[in-house]
Protein backbone atom coordinates (compact mmCIF):
# COMPACT_ATOMS: atom_id res chain seq x y z
CA UNK A 1 0.00 0.00 0.00
CA UNK A 2 1.08 3.68 -0.66
CA UNK A 3 0.92 6.20 1.80
CA UNK A 4 0.18 9.54 0.49
CA UNK A 5 1.13 12.40 3.00
CA UNK A 6 -0.67 15.92 2.44
CA UNK A 7 1.05 18.78 4.41
CA UNK A 8 -1.76 21.37 4.64
CA UNK A 9 -1.88 25.23 5.95
CA UNK A 10 -5.03 27.26 4.96
CA UNK A 11 -5.26 25.09 1.33
CA UNK A 12 -9.55 25.69 1.22
CA UNK A 13 -8.86 27.09 -2.88
CA UNK A 14 -6.46 23.82 -3.57
CA UNK A 15 -7.19 20.67 -1.37
CA UNK A 16 -10.47 19.47 -3.18
CA UNK A 17 -9.21 19.17 -6.34
CA UNK A 18 -5.53 17.56 -4.51
CA UNK A 19 -7.67 14.92 -3.41
CA UNK A 20 -9.88 14.65 -6.15
CA UNK A 21 -6.69 13.88 -7.97
CA UNK A 22 -5.80 11.04 -5.74
CA UNK A 23 -8.91 9.23 -5.51
CA UNK A 24 -9.65 9.29 -9.53
CA UNK A 25 -6.09 7.17 -10.04
CA UNK A 26 -6.26 3.53 -11.27
CA UNK A 27 -4.33 2.45 -8.49
CA UNK A 28 -6.30 2.04 -6.00
CA UNK A 29 -4.17 0.73 -2.57
CA UNK A 30 -3.60 3.57 -0.75
CA UNK A 31 -4.15 5.71 2.10
CA UNK A 32 -5.02 9.33 2.46
CA UNK A 33 -2.90 11.35 5.41
CA UNK A 34 -3.50 14.80 5.74
CA UNK A 35 -1.69 16.87 8.23
CA UNK A 36 -2.86 20.29 9.22
CA UNK A 37 -0.53 22.65 10.94
CA UNK A 38 -3.35 25.16 12.37
CA UNK A 39 -5.16 26.10 9.43
CA UNK A 40 -7.85 28.89 10.13
CA UNK A 41 -9.98 29.02 6.54
CA UNK A 42 -12.27 25.93 6.04
CA UNK A 43 -9.61 23.80 5.07
CA UNK A 44 -10.03 21.14 7.97
CA UNK A 45 -14.09 21.39 6.87
CA UNK A 46 -13.02 20.12 3.17
CA UNK A 47 -11.05 17.47 4.14
CA UNK A 48 -13.54 15.90 6.99
CA UNK A 49 -16.12 15.48 3.84
CA UNK A 50 -14.21 12.62 3.25
CA UNK A 51 -14.71 9.70 5.32
CA UNK A 52 -11.62 7.66 3.76
CA UNK A 53 -9.29 10.12 5.06
CA UNK A 54 -6.84 10.19 8.17
CA UNK A 55 -6.68 14.08 9.10
CA UNK A 56 -3.69 14.53 11.76
CA UNK A 57 -2.00 17.65 13.54
CA UNK A 58 1.22 19.26 13.21
CA UNK A 59 0.61 22.66 15.37
CA UNK A 60 2.23 24.73 13.37
CA UNK A 61 5.11 23.41 13.50
CA UNK A 62 5.85 24.00 9.70
CA UNK A 63 5.77 21.25 6.24
CA UNK A 64 8.90 19.66 7.57
CA UNK A 65 6.81 18.26 10.91
CA UNK A 66 3.61 17.70 9.25
CA UNK A 67 5.36 15.25 6.77
CA UNK A 68 7.47 13.61 9.88
CA UNK A 69 3.81 13.07 11.49
CA UNK A 70 2.70 11.49 8.21
CA UNK A 71 5.40 9.21 8.33
CA UNK A 72 5.46 8.15 12.33
CA UNK A 73 1.60 7.20 11.12
CA UNK A 74 1.51 6.10 7.53
CA UNK A 75 0.82 2.17 7.32
CA UNK A 76 1.73 1.70 3.70
CA UNK A 77 5.08 0.28 2.57
CA UNK A 78 5.67 3.51 0.60
CA UNK A 79 5.90 6.66 0.90
CA UNK A 80 4.28 9.55 -1.56
CA UNK A 81 4.24 13.58 -0.98
CA UNK A 82 1.86 15.76 -2.68
CA UNK A 83 1.49 19.35 -1.78
CA UNK A 84 -1.85 20.80 -0.69
CA UNK A 85 -2.23 22.68 -3.75
CA UNK A 86 -0.84 20.21 -6.37
CA UNK A 87 -2.20 17.52 -8.12
CA UNK A 88 -1.10 14.13 -9.48
CA UNK A 89 -2.00 12.29 -12.64
CA UNK A 90 -4.56 9.52 -13.03
CA UNK A 91 -2.11 7.28 -13.95
CA UNK A 92 0.66 8.17 -11.11
CA UNK A 93 0.24 5.77 -8.31
CA UNK A 94 -0.10 2.86 -10.50
CA UNK A 95 3.47 3.96 -12.83
CA UNK A 96 5.05 4.59 -9.49
CA UNK A 97 4.38 0.90 -7.86
CA UNK A 98 5.30 -0.43 -10.64
CA UNK A 99 8.79 0.65 -11.46
CA UNK A 100 9.46 0.35 -7.94
CA UNK A 101 10.37 -3.43 -7.52
CA UNK A 102 13.64 -4.00 -6.03
CA UNK A 103 14.66 -0.16 -5.40
CA UNK A 104 14.40 1.65 -2.31
CA UNK A 105 13.00 5.60 -4.64
CA UNK A 106 11.21 5.93 -7.79
CA UNK A 107 11.85 9.42 -9.41
CA UNK A 108 9.57 10.53 -12.47
CA UNK A 109 9.13 13.94 -14.56
CA UNK A 110 6.86 16.85 -13.68
CA UNK A 111 5.02 19.38 -14.63
CA UNK A 112 5.05 23.36 -13.63
CA UNK A 113 2.18 25.11 -14.04
CA UNK A 114 1.59 28.77 -13.71
CA UNK A 115 -1.41 30.40 -12.79
CA UNK A 116 -1.58 32.00 -16.05
CA UNK A 117 -2.13 28.37 -17.77
CA UNK A 118 2.02 28.07 -19.43
CA UNK A 119 3.04 24.14 -18.53
CA UNK A 120 6.50 23.65 -18.13
CA UNK A 121 7.84 19.84 -18.47
CA UNK A 122 10.63 19.30 -15.58
CA UNK A 123 12.30 16.27 -17.09
CA UNK A 124 14.94 14.15 -13.95
CA UNK A 125 18.42 14.34 -15.57
CA UNK A 126 19.82 10.57 -15.39
CA UNK A 127 23.64 11.48 -16.73
CA UNK A 128 25.08 10.72 -12.79
CA UNK A 129 22.91 10.02 -9.58
CA UNK A 130 23.80 13.00 -8.42
CA UNK A 131 21.88 15.09 -10.63
CA UNK A 132 18.94 12.84 -10.75
CA UNK A 133 18.45 13.23 -7.06
CA UNK A 134 19.47 17.18 -6.77
CA UNK A 135 18.88 19.07 -10.38
CA UNK A 136 15.22 19.09 -8.67
CA UNK A 137 15.52 19.32 -4.66
CA UNK A 138 11.88 18.49 -4.73
CA UNK A 139 10.41 15.42 -2.13
CA UNK A 140 7.13 15.41 -4.12
CA UNK A 141 8.11 13.88 -7.63
CA UNK A 142 9.39 10.30 -6.15
CA UNK A 143 8.06 6.97 -4.04
CA UNK A 144 10.10 5.93 -1.00
CA UNK A 145 10.01 2.36 -0.01
CA UNK A 146 9.31 3.01 4.04
CA UNK A 147 11.82 0.34 5.20
CA UNK A 148 14.47 2.15 3.82
CA UNK A 149 13.35 5.49 5.67
CA UNK A 150 13.11 3.33 9.03
CA UNK A 151 16.23 1.62 8.80
CA UNK A 152 18.11 5.10 8.81
CA UNK A 153 15.96 6.82 11.15
CA UNK A 154 15.01 9.47 8.16
CA UNK A 155 12.79 12.18 8.80
CA UNK A 156 12.86 16.21 7.63
CA UNK A 157 15.18 18.29 10.36
CA UNK A 158 13.42 20.90 12.26
CA UNK A 159 13.69 23.62 10.32
CA UNK A 160 11.19 26.09 8.22
CA UNK A 161 13.18 26.32 4.88
CA UNK A 162 15.20 23.62 3.60
CA UNK A 163 14.09 21.00 4.77
CA UNK A 164 13.47 19.27 1.76
CA UNK A 165 17.32 19.49 0.49
CA UNK A 166 18.26 18.23 3.83
CA UNK A 167 16.03 15.24 3.63
CA UNK A 168 17.40 14.17 0.77
CA UNK A 169 20.75 14.71 1.15
CA UNK A 170 20.42 11.88 4.42
CA UNK A 171 18.75 9.91 1.73
CA UNK A 172 22.00 10.32 -0.78
CA UNK A 173 24.16 9.34 1.75
CA UNK A 174 22.68 5.85 2.64
CA UNK A 175 22.93 5.07 -1.19
CA UNK A 176 19.56 4.06 -2.11
CA UNK A 177 18.85 2.21 -5.06
CA UNK A 178 16.77 4.54 -7.44
CA UNK A 179 15.15 4.18 -10.38
CA UNK A 180 14.63 7.09 -13.05
CA UNK A 181 11.41 6.97 -14.96
CA UNK A 182 10.93 9.23 -18.09
CA UNK A 183 7.21 9.66 -16.81
CA UNK A 184 5.56 12.67 -16.10
CA UNK A 185 4.37 12.07 -12.60
CA UNK A 186 3.04 15.23 -11.12
CA UNK A 187 1.50 18.76 -11.17
CA UNK A 188 3.70 21.57 -9.66
CA UNK A 189 1.35 24.39 -8.95
CA UNK A 190 3.35 27.54 -9.23
CA UNK A 191 1.32 30.57 -7.83
CA UNK A 192 1.84 34.18 -8.75
CA UNK A 193 0.93 35.20 -5.00
CA UNK A 194 3.59 34.58 -3.18
CA UNK A 195 1.40 35.55 -0.24
CA UNK A 196 -0.78 32.62 -0.58
CA UNK A 197 0.93 30.08 1.49
CA UNK A 198 -0.60 26.23 1.32
CA UNK A 199 2.91 24.86 3.34
CA UNK A 200 3.80 27.18 5.73
CA UNK A 201 3.59 30.74 7.99
CA UNK A 202 6.44 32.49 8.71
CA UNK A 203 8.08 35.71 8.47
CA UNK A 204 10.82 36.69 5.91
CA UNK A 205 13.72 36.90 8.39
CA UNK A 206 12.99 33.22 9.62
CA UNK A 207 13.25 32.11 5.78
CA UNK A 208 16.33 33.56 5.54
CA UNK A 209 17.52 32.13 8.75
CA UNK A 210 16.64 28.99 7.37
CA UNK A 211 18.10 28.32 3.94
CA UNK A 212 21.28 29.40 5.23
CA UNK A 213 21.52 26.94 7.98
CA UNK A 214 19.92 24.74 5.03
CA UNK A 215 22.97 25.69 2.45
CA UNK A 216 25.41 25.27 5.16
CA UNK A 217 24.53 21.91 6.71
CA UNK A 218 23.72 20.59 2.81
CA UNK A 219 27.64 21.37 2.17
CA UNK A 220 28.56 19.88 5.72
CA UNK A 221 27.23 16.40 5.02
CA UNK A 222 27.83 15.93 1.24
CA UNK A 223 31.36 17.86 1.15
CA UNK A 224 34.24 15.01 0.34
CA UNK A 225 32.06 12.85 1.18
CA UNK A 226 30.82 12.18 -2.62
CA UNK A 227 31.47 12.72 -6.37
CA UNK A 228 28.92 14.71 -8.83
CA UNK A 229 30.13 11.61 -11.26
CA UNK A 230 27.72 8.88 -8.88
Amino acid sequence: MISIIIPMYNSEKYIEKCIESILNNLYKNFEIIVVDDGSTDDSIKIVKKYTNIKLLYSNHAGPRSARNVGIENASGDFIFFLDSDDTINPNTLKILKNNIKKYDIVIGNYNIIYDNGDIELFKTPTDSKFNSFFESVTVWNRLYRKEFLNKYKIKFESIFQGEDRLFLAELYLHNPKINVISDNIYNWMRHENETQKTLTHINDESNFNGQLYCMQKFKSLLENKISVKD
